[in-house]
């Protein structure tokens, strides 16, 4: 059995390829910016979370929709963070 000859692939009109090339950037270019989002915010809401004792983590999870345990690690990050940061001073 053999198979049939495969058709010539379709050549796309230069203002698709561009306007597709443009907006496959964009994409790149907002992935990029919502990880640098994502990183900010995970920061703050470590930092924010380790200015109060108790409920702190709780509170800011309520705030951003995360759960508590995962504000706590994030504040425990930054905690681990900001004491080498004075061991080092």
């Amino acid at each position: 059995m053999t198979t049939p000859p495969r058709a010539p692939r379709l050549v796309l009109d230069p203002h698709e390829e561009d306007e597709l090339d443009r907006l496959a950037c964009e994409v790149d270019e907002a992935a990029a910016a919502l990880e640098q989002a994502r990183g900010a915010l995970s920061e703050a809401a470590g930092r924010i979370a380790t200015r109060y004792e108790r409920g702190g983590p709780a509170a800011v999870a309520a705030r951003v929709g995360w759960s508590r345990q995962h504000v706590s690690t994030l504040a425990a990050a930054h905690r681990r963070r900001h004491n080498g940061q004075e061991e080092a001073a």
